[in-house]
């Protein structure tokens, strides 16, 4: 399989994924949203508010442009804030994944990390990380969730393949 197009099944399920967390974490009552569990970014809305500036952080990393402060639960209190920030979002990396060519993909990019080194990596290795990171997130928003007995869809790339081919609907 070519790089892109591998690029925009692993994007589908990632925002396949995250809307299925997103639908749940819904339901929550405010003492849930925001209850500390001690995951690494505590909440349920920090894990959501983290996802979300990751993916503003490696889109700018990958168009060269300086990473701006991490968004805060002041600008984004709620998680109907954060989903409808998140939207634009996604249109922007899908439009930026879209963009792509196999050559382009290739590319070498330096960015500067939170400690300030200066990595660099082919851009397709930067986009592969982005899908990944937020697997690993909605692991713990499923660990939260299940600690407060709140039932929570499986979002494994197994069940999104089952769906999309329609031997499953998930």
């Amino acid at each position: 399989m070519e790089l892109k197009p591998y690029l925009e099944h692993l994007y589908d399920y990632n925002y396949w994924a995250n809307e299925r967390y997103l639908t749940v974490a819904e339901t929550l009552t405010e003492e849930q949203l925001f209850r500390k569990q001690g995951y690494s970014w505590e909440s349920v809305h920090a894990v959501f508010l983290h996802m979300m500036n990751s993916e503003n952080w490696w889109l700018q990393r990958w168009n060269g442009i300086h990473t701006r402060p991490a968004f805060t639960r002041e600008e984004f209190p709620t998680l109907a804030s954060i989903r409808d920030h998140w939207r634009g979002l996604e249109s922007d990396v899908r439009s930026h994944v879209a963009s792509q060519t196999d050559e382009s993909l290739l590319r070498v990019v330096a960015y500067r990390n939170p400690i300030g080194e200066t990595l660099s990596l082919p851009l397709w290795n930067m986009m592969v990380h982005l899908p990944n990171h937020n697997t690993h997130h909605r692991g713990e928003l499923a660990a939260m969730f299940a600690l407060m007995n709140v039932p929570h869809p499986e979002e494994e790339v197994i069940q999104y393949f089952l769906n999309l081919s329609g031997q499953k609907k998930f």
